[in-house]
């Protein structure tokens, strides 16, 4: 009975979160100004102009114009994309079947071979098979999708002209020589059921190399779980216990071992397949594949608001779906989880007050708007009465509002050139303080050392970490000595923007390597070639490094600071506050980040690097802040927690002396791992032709100049671009892995 008291919580608490997602994707046609602005051109009339807006509702107050948007969605009425000159809900359902029928192969491909590998990378812990699919699955999290493809691309079909180059199936077969009927638009089925294996092969050909792409990604991420879940699993008694019997080790590996490791593993594939939307923005525009993804670039190039808010909206729908299923399968898997209980009042004030909304708008608009305003200053009020009444009967909590305030202005300092004054004056009073508290200090070194030596230990003892702290080395010293290894020309008043040499437009320049007889910019002058802009790859790569520094270092401090000052804050107290800071960050999980930050981007109109940084901390934050929670209501029921609630502490002193300082292992490990992360989305969103300026020295934008001469077997330029992207990815999850079994108590011996 429980279980369907959980089901139902579950699908409630969805409601709100989809009513915030259609508030972020309204908000989103609005940060481009005129929304109509796309639409109109010089040969609009301003009568033709005004009956648009009229027939838009774009005369009416924004409250009008969100509910008539809520209403059209309900009755999917989503607009005209004008990107392919078609209705976008008849689009977005032609399209889905084609991202479908892919993302359905590259799952079948990733689950099939990576949990066995999982599983056999379990039994042979930490030797040279487990070594090796470790560093098979963290290179398939650290490499670049698009770059994958690209290198994918050029060999299998340009080189061995094994597999068709892209596109989704041959025009000539279907649309001349021998036309069939496609009824359900999954080519795959369509063509069984027109009894033709040359149309089956054919569209199985296509697709054969995409969902490659697509599954290496996941595949990745399914081993490293599997492998993790095995360990944990083959570590418990009754393991022991069935050794102990005498059955085999075949035996008690897959009857007792991996059926329950699969548990976890299972209920997270669902959300693996709902993350194969993100890989298919970057998969379906490198091999022109006419799905959701591919058509998404497209209507963001042209500035298609009414296509991008719906792709939006439906990969937020996807992926909260995956998530409801994922969430409720687990519960019914496994017994050991706790379900939650009833509805809190306020989760059923939010809930009824949401489904009202909704239904009041289905019928009537103008009903929806005097709703949706009462609701909206009912909400306000109660928010307002309900803090400062905590604030009243808890005078001591004071320090939370000058927390926030001073949230805020750290999150300034980070994104502007002041916080590096912040950090010099932070280390002068360090310094001070060491000064005048030597000897104190001096005698807590010792156990620091001994720290030290067990943590050099445990990276001796890992050759995969040591191999990650070399490349993190490498590329720092990279961005350090980036005007010396790659000096910036006299004249060039910004570093970071790579010099075009025009003699060499469209005239790619091969690699020199270690025997150039030109300087940069000149004939045998490119160390590693040139792109079809005439800027040198070398160059680029070098000067990347820092940008791809300076953007992951802004993003991971500053999400990192916001994640765990809400994070903690919200797992410590708990109740209502917990409910309310998690909901609106469900709604921000909800939409893929790659999505959100496209969408973002997109339609501000603003490719500088600046608020390309905006829109990944928009999206990054949400999911630690989850993981920082997790901790914090973990770690608040421990008994050093109570024992300093009993002796009086204040909840300030608690948070910030027994319960933050303990989830640091876990914001570490990932802050680290993140550093690959961050550089990984930058360089998608700068392949896509989104990450700055044109000319800005960053990596995903000169594998773009290199894609467009793949065909004439110019490699060089887009493959070292894609590698040094690979390499950086890799060498900080390499490192985080690493940092996290250094930190992890249970590795101590």
């Amino acid at each position: 009975m429980r279980l369907w008291i959980y089901v139902v919580r579950r699908l409630a608490l969805t409601i709100p979160v989809l009513l915030g997602v259609t508030l972020i994707t309204f908000s989103l046609s609005h940060m481009m100004g005129d929304p109509l602005a796309p639409y109109i051109t010089e040969k609009t009339t301003e009568e033709q102009a005004a009956a648009l807006r009229i027939k838009h509702n774009l005369d009416e107050p924004l409250r009008v114009q969100y509910v008539t948007y809520l209403r059209n969605i309900m009755t999917f009425e989503w607009g005209f994309s004008k990107t392919i000159n078609q209705p976008v809900s008849d689009a977005v359902r032609e399209k889905f079947a084609a991202t479908l029928e892919l993302s359905i192969l590259a799952f079948v491909v990733a689950v099939g071979t990576a949990i066995p590998l999982g599983i056999f990378s379990s039994v042979r812990h930490n030797r040279w098979e487990d070594h090796g699919i470790r560093l098979f699955a963290l290179f398939g999290s650290a490499v670049p999708i698009f770059w994958l493809a690209l290198v994918l691309k050029y060999v299998v079909s340009f080189q061995w002209d094994l597999l068709p180059l892209g596109d989704r199936y041959d025009p000539i077969l279907w649309d001349v020589r021998d036309p069939i009927e496609i009824k359900t638009n999954f080519l795959l089925i369509d063509s069984l059921a027109a009894g033709s294996l040359p149309h089956f092969m054919d569209a199985l050909k296509h697709m054969i190399l995409p969902a490659t792409v697509l599954a290496y990604g996941s595949m990745a991420t399914t081993i490293r779980l599997m492998r993790g879940n095995m360990l944990d699993v083959l570590g418990q008694d009754y393991i022991r216990t069935a050794k102990s019997k005498g059955l085999s080790g075949t035996k008690v590996t897959m009857k007792h071992g991996a059926s329950n490791a699969m548990i976890p593993t299972v209920t997270l594939l669902g959300m693996g397949f709902a993350g194969l939307i993100n890989g298919s923005v970057l998969t379906e525009t490198v091999f022109t594949w006419p799905g959701l993804g591919y058509w998404a670039i497209l209507a963001m190039r042209n500035l298609d608001v009414s296509a991008i808010l719906a792709y939006t909206l439906f990969s937020a729908v996807l992926y909260i779906f995956a998530n409801l299923i994922v969430d409720i399968l687990y519960a019914f898997l496994d017994p050991r989880v706790e379900l939650g209980g009833h509805l809190s009042v306020g989760e059923i004030a939010v809930v009824s007050l949401s489904i009202l909304m909704l239904l009041v708008s289905y019928f009537d608009v103008e009903a929806g708007v005097w709703f949706g305003t009462g609701a909206l200053l009912f909400c306000t009020g109660f928010a307002v009465y309900f803090t400062f009444t905590w604030l009243w009967k808890n005078p001591g909590d004071m320090w939370l509002p000058a927390l926030f305030i001073g949230t805020i202005f750290l999150v300034w300092s980070i994104l502007s050139a002041f916080f590096m004054n912040i950090v010099y004056f932070s280390l002068l009073l360090y310094s001070i303080y060491v000064i005048r508290n030597w000897d104190d200090i001096k005698l807590e070194i010792t156990p620091k050392l001994d720290e030290f030596r067990r943590a050099a230990y445990q990276v001796r003892r890992n050759p995969l970490t040591i191999l990650g702290l070399w490349i993190v080395i490498f590329f720092l010293a990279v961005a350090a000595l980036a005007p010396i290894l790659a000096p910036p020309a006299e004249d060039q008043r910004d570093p970071k923007r790579m010099e075009e040499h025009f003699d060499y437009n469209f005239d790619l320049q091969p690699p020199c390597y270690f025997s150039c007889t030109g300087n940069s910019g000149e004939e045998d002058g490119y160390v590693l070639g040139s792109t079809n802009r005439g800027y040198d790859i070398y160059y680029g790569i070098v000067w990347g490094s820092r940008t791809s520094l300076d953007v992951a270092v802004k993003v991971v401090v500053t999400g990192t600071f916001i994640a765990a000052v809400i994070g903690v804050i919200s797992g410590y107290y708990g109740g209502r506050a917990d409910d309310v800071i998690m909901r609106i960050t469900d709604v921000f999980i909800a939409i893929p980040g790659l999505v959100l930050a496209l969408a973002i981007i997109a339609v501000t109109g603003e490719r500088s690097i600046e608020y390309l940084m905006y829109a990944l901390i928009i999206v990054w934050w949400p999911g630690f802040t989850r993981i920082i929670r997790a901790e914090a209501l973990r770690i608040r029921k421990l008994p050093y927690v109570e024992a300093a609630k009993a002796a009086g502490a204040s909840d300030f002193r608690i948070i910030f002396k027994h319960v933050l300082p303990n989830c640091m292992t876990s914001i570490i490990v990932i802050a680290t791992m993140d550093m690959g992360g961050i550089v990984l989305s930058l360089a998608g969103l700068g392949f896509l032709g989104f990450g700055g300026a044109a000319d800005l020295a960053e990596w995903g934008k000169l594998v773009a100049f290199g894609q467009e001469h793949l065909l004439a077997g110019e490699w060089w330029a887009f493959f070292f671009p894609g590698l040094a992207i690979a390499l950086w990815a890799l060498g900080f999850y390499l490192l985080g892995d690493g940092v996290r079994d250094i930190l992890d108590p249970r590795q101590r011996s």
